[in-house]
């Protein structure tokens, strides 16, 4: 059982313990936490507060770590009794099948006009929701002091890798009346985080190195780094999956992907270097027309509306977008796109 003490310096250079409080109400630990999440984690956000779950249980708060997996935070006043991490792994089982569009509603639900679950995750984190959410997920459970039951049971699921860890947070006042709340993990949060990861549905992306040597695998390889060069200083890349890149532009109002190629495997015609391009956000974020942009890419380009279920989109994208997909056959065409996108950068300048 861990306890936390705390002293104060005195101005005459002596320690002075302080006397730590139990908090009044649990909700007042949940309005703080919902307040700033980085108490617990600087790496979360909240997407709900007061979550229903299908079994009849309520979540204290969901959240999003940065990778896009889900994190239950399930609060318990004063000492924790052991039933309370049956009843985290029960919210967690609930969690861990929630979809993209479910995880979207509770967001919109929670955040209402603060923006969208995009929007808010690009302001927290600096980067674009990613296209894939809740391949992780894992369970914290925050109270003031945890019975050597519950350490037990905790550090045995742990061990097991099931991704659960338990934040002991306690509060202090002094006698000025200044309020302050200490905390301290059960196991290091870095070894519940690779927990985590260990169970996660998620397959690592490659690296470009690695997209490129695929490329070269398929014969594909001169389109793909003749890419790669050409837009570098316009659009930053990014492996995604084990097969396919995302080049993301990146402006004062957040970063966006407007193009993705996939180096693993060449087109249908066996000799090419697939893409798609996000039309609409050409236009929106970099004043490209679809017309202007068309007449970039190849003759046989098509229209695509996959990108409405890019990672990021608003709800307007999720309904409108419009993509351009196709293939690049061969340099001529990979030059004529990124001789239109340099072209467009220096009229722009």
């Amino acid at each position: 059982m861990q306890k936390i003490r705390l002293w104060e310096i005195t101005p005459d250079k002596k320690l002075a313990e302080m006397t730590g409080n139990q908090i009044s109400l649990e909700e007042r630990l949940e309005d703080w936490l919902e307040s700033d999440i980085s108490v617990l984690d600087s790496n979360l956000f909240v997407i709900g507060r007061q979550v229903p779950t299908d079994y009849g249980g309520t979540v204290d708060l969901l959240c999003l770590d940065s990778a896009g997996d889900t994190v239950v935070v399930e609060l318990k006043k004063g000492k924790t009794p052991r039933e309370v991490t049956a009843q985290a792994l029960d919210y967690a089982s609930w969690v861990k099948d929630l979809s993209f569009e479910q995880l979207n509603e509770i967001a919109e639900g929670y955040l209402g006009d603060e923006g969208s679950l995009a929007s808010k995750y690009q302001e927290r984190f600096g980067e674009e929701l990613p296209g894939e959410l809740n391949l992780g997920h894992r369970s914290l459970v925050v109270a003031e002091e945890i019975d050597a039951s519950t350490e037990r049971i905790v550090h045995y699921l742990s061990d097991m890798n099931v991704p659960i860890n338990v934040a002991t947070v306690q509060y202090f006042k002094d006698k000025d009346g200044r309020e302050i709340l200490a905390q301290v993990y059960l196991i290091e949060p870095e070894v519940a985080v690779a927990k985590s990861l260990s169970r996660s549905k998620r397959t690592a992306p490659s690296t470009l190195t690695g997209l490129q040597q695929m490329a070269d695998d398929n014969g594909i390889g001169h389109l793909y780094s003749r890419i790669r060069e050409g837009v570098r200083g316009v659009l930053s890349a990014k492996g995604l999956t084990k097969r396919n890149v995302g080049y993301t532009v990146k402006l004062s109002g957040g970063s966006f992907r407007t193009l993705l190629v996939i180096p693993d495997v060449p087109d249908e015609n066996g000799t090419g270097l697939s893409f798609t391009v996000h039309a609409s956000r050409f236009e929106e974020h970099l004043g490209v027309n679809l017309e202007e942009l068309q007449a970039w890419l190849p003759q046989s380009t098509g229209t695509s509306y996959a990108v409405r279920g890019w990672s990021g989109s608003s709800p307007q994208e999720r309904e409108n977008a419009v993509g351009l997909t196709g293939s690049f056959q061969n340099t001529a065409e990979v030059d004529k796109f990124i001789d239109g996108l340099r072209t467009w950068v220096q009229r722009n300048e």
